[in-house]
């Protein structure tokens, strides 16, 4: 059986390069939004909501989106 994430460990304070080291198919979410955080060196300071900010992206749109590959994909949460 795959591990579920814990999905509430995706919060908007959660810094950008914490979320892309933990949740590998997070990645793809951001290169189709043309987010730039990936290997970004505001990346470990910036959270998801800093960055969405920066990029005029919906918080709540991203948050959901990350919910929904997270949870077919099954990284592990920490």
């Amino acid at each position: 059986m795959t591990a579920v994430p814990r999905l509430s460990s995706v919060r908007p304070d959660l810094a950008v390069d914490d979320l892309l080291k933990r949740h590998k198919a997070a990645i793809p979410v951001f290169i189709r939004r043309r987010m730039l955080c990936i290997g970004c060196p505001f990346a470990p300071s910036h959270t998801i909501a800093d960055a969405c900010r920066e990029h005029g992206i919906e918080l709540d749109s991203l948050l959901a989106e990350l919910a929904d590959v997270l949870s077919v994909d099954g990284s592990p949460a920490r």
